[in-house]
């Protein structure tokens, strides 16, 4: 939306000219412009090329996050569906950027619905390491286990846990861990009507307070030498400059690692202003502020390992139809119940955290029979051995739930639109019967 600055809060914008000075008026200019419009190719699925019929420039923000200049939404088109584009406000991809994150690490993202981090999180492990996604609100969590699944990923837990539980349960095993902390939201008043009616300064203060808490758990979650990535969409030196030098004060362990890159330093709060970033709407982004802090590292560090589950047997109908029917296996699988995940990590133990997804849910055992699932189909790790296109009419079809007649290979079948794999079908060799699920479907 386009905004008008003479509608935000008055305290808010005296606040804003007493930190910017000088470009104050470059920010209110910027609010009357309209919100960016960007997203971030899931690189586990498609390569890092704009794709085709979009008008698309790099963002400067992440390798893979691009502005999108052409118009209408983005979501039910099939780079969407298929989780190849995910929307993402530009500078929102700064933080995992800034948090280091390499294959082969444990990762943990604490506050992590949607999910637009702890995605960008699991496209640079590249299917190696783990990746624990946490969200304490049970609603955005199944959000959050649902943009998991559709990117395909094949190393992430999702969790419905509070930090505090957390910490407590799983302790010091993380390489790295962000801490996206929910904020006054001051850098989405452009984008989101709701951020300007709810501020006020006591929700200001009320969110520090809550942030010092969550800032306390993500400390005793990251191991010696690991780091610590605390970021907001918020411009208050309460939420910001003031929690990271509280922070720094109560736990010498930690040092700040410096951020180049867009936006400018932190405020005079924080007494190495120069090492943190804040980003405003001039530029390139909605607003971000971001402290990247590093763990020293410790000789005599023990040695923690997380337990693992122990699985049923798996089926044999279970080994011919990944065998045959996907173009590779899982390294690891996971049976309990008749219920089939698989993973590229071991399946740790979440040691009583509410436990939403484990890895790839691959499917179901019914009657000797194996059902294979939505997530399945959307897997960026594996592919399944048949797939059909299928044009706009039937795609269309596809999405409302209904039969599509068409002429193909017998059994189950990935259905693509535009190239791009979007579910799953079962074909008699005339007729795709529907398997999209029923909540995705469209009227």
């Amino acid at each position: 939306m386009i905004l008008d600055p003479e509608t935000l809060p008055k305290p808010f914008l005296s606040r804003m000219e007493q930190i910017l000075g000088r470009e104050y008026p470059a920010y209110l200019a910027s609010l009357k412009e309209a919100p960016f419009k960007a997203a971030r190719i899931n690189t586990l699925k498609h390569e890092n090329t704009p794709l085709p019929g979009f008008d698309m420039i790099p963002s400067g923000f992440a390798e893979n996050s691009w502005l999108i200049r052409t118009e209408g939404r983005l979501g039910g088109t099939p780079e969407y569906l298929s989780g190849v584009l995910y929307p993402q406000e530009p500078s929102a991809s700064l933080p995992v950027t800034a948090l280091g994150v390499r294959p082969g690490m444990m990762v943990l993202d604490l506050c992590a619905a949607p999910g637009s981090k702890s995605t960008q999180i699991a496209e640079l492990l590249d299917h190696s390491g783990l990746l624990v996604c946490n969200e304490i609100v049970r609603k955005r969590a199944e959000i959050l286990k649902e943009n998991i699944e559709r990117h395909g990923i094949a190393n992430a837990v999702v969790l419905n846990s509070t930090p505090q539980k957390i910490a407590a349960s799983f302790g010091a095993v993380f390489d790295a861990v962000l801490a996206d902390a929910p904020c006054s939201g001051e850098g989405m008043f452009r984008r989101e009507e709701d951020a300007v009616a709810m501020w006020s300064q006591e929700n200001v203060l009320f969110c520090a307070r809550r942030q010092k808490e969550i800032l306390e758990e993500a400390a005793k979650c990251v191991k010696p030498g690991g780091r610590l990535l605390y970021s907001t969409c918020t411009f208050s030196e309460e939420e910001n400059e003031e929690n990271v030098q509280w922070f720094l004060d109560a736990h010498p362990e930690f040092e700040l690692v410096e951020i180049p890159g867009k936006g400018h330093h932190g405020t005079a709060v924080l007494k190495e202003a120069e090492k943190v970033r804040r980003i405003y709407p001039m530029d390139g982004g909605e607003g971000q502020f971001l402290a990247c802090f590093q763990k020293e590292k410790s000789d005599d560090m023990p040695r923690t390992s997380l337990p693992v589950l122990k699985s049923d047997p798996v089926p044999k109908c279970v080994k011919a139809f990944l065998e045959t029917e996907l173009t590779r296996s899982f390294p690891v699988l996971y049976v309990h119940k008749d219920q089939v995940y698989g993973g590229t990590h071991a399946f740790i133990d979440c040691r009583g955290n509410a436990l939403l997804r484990h890895q790839t849910y691959l499917g179901a055992v019914s009657r000797d029979r194996f059902e294979p699932s939505h997530a399945l189909a959307l897997s960026a790790y594996a592919s399944f051995v048949k797939q059909i296109d299928l044009n706009e009419e039937e795609t269309e079809k596809y999405r409302r739930g209904e039969t599509i007649r068409k002429s193909c290979p017998k059994g189950w079948i990935a259905v693509r639109a535009k190239g791009f794999v979007i579910g799953l079908a079962k074909s008699d060799g005339m007729i795709l019967k529907n398997h999209y699920p029923k909540s995705f479907r469209i009227r």
